[in-house]
């Protein structure tokens, strides 16, 4: 049965998510953050007398974990269609049961880092973002990732410290980024590492993911992210992260697009 979430339903939540702590960072991080009262974030809980999975709704993405695979195909069309569902991920063999003809499918490997092999050092000028940096963070991000992020998410996520953007300007133009997501006491998932087309192959994107790595250690979380580029991945694996199981991303396509 399908449930939706209240704080009540806390504790079972996590129990059950804290089963595989990094896999389900996202929705660890996202309900200790934000709990079960934001107009953005609404999670449902699969369940009888077991626990067989969570859906978690915030903005217009959708994250699923089960750990025995078992997804509600309906129940995920209805929340594309209640809450205009642009992205759905979760671990590959969750994932592997959905196909939606308006989405398109990313197979992804989720890495974890425990130790950083390169030292934080860079000829770059890295700064930490603020909320006013918001929109040139959105200007970078929507270009890199052909997605429409929202301003007022990433202006929060900095101004309440729930995640934190590291980036590269020139000429008054960000151009290079990455960012933690969702963060525990324990792991911060990195997301949205970008580079310019025309400042790629500069080494910009391993300075900067070193500088919020090496942040992230320092305070005992361990970074964790998923890839599916493979020169990304090299990148990746030079800072020392190493993979832990196989990640799906579904984008809903534009309208228009093939």
């Amino acid at each position: 049965m399908m449930i939706r979430c209240s704080e009540k339903h806390r504790q079972e939540c996590l129990d059950y998510l804290r089963q595989n702590p990094s896999l389900n960072l996202f929705l660890i991080g996202d309900i200790e953050n934000y709990g079960f009262n934001q107009g953005f974030q609404t999670i449902f809980i699969d369940k009888d007398e077991f626990v067989h999975g969570i859906y978690l709704v915030y903005y217009h993405n959708l994250v699923i974990a089960s750990e025995e695979n078992r997804v509600d195909v309906q129940f995920v069309e209805r929340l594309i269609q209640e809450y205009d569902i642009q992205a759905i991920q979760g671990r590959k063999a969750v994932l592997d049961t959905l196909s939606f003809d308006a989405f398109t499918r990313e197979e992804c490997l989720f890495c974890q880092l425990s130790e950083l092999k390169v030292k934080a050092e860079s000829d770059f000028l890295i700064q930490q973002a603020r909320p006013e940096d918001a929109a040139r963070l959105k200007s970078l991000l929507d270009e890199v990732f052909d997605m429409d992020n929202e301003v007022d998410m990433i202006a929060r996520r900095i101004a309440e410290q729930e995640g934190r953007h590291f980036f590269i300007e020139q000429q008054n133009q960000v151009v290079c980024q990455a960012n933690s997501t969702a963060e525990t006491a324990d792991a911060a998932m990195i997301g949205g590492v970008a580079t310019r087309a025309d400042w790629r192959r500069h080494g910009l994107a391993s300075a900067v993911m070193t500088a919020l790595c090496s942040q992230l250690l320092s305070e005992g979380k361990k970074p964790c992210l998923f890839f599916e580029n493979e020169e990304a991945g090299r990148i990746y694996s030079r800072l020392g992260f190493e993979p832990i199981s196989g990640w799906t991303l579904m984008l809903r396509q534009k309208e228009g697009s093939h």
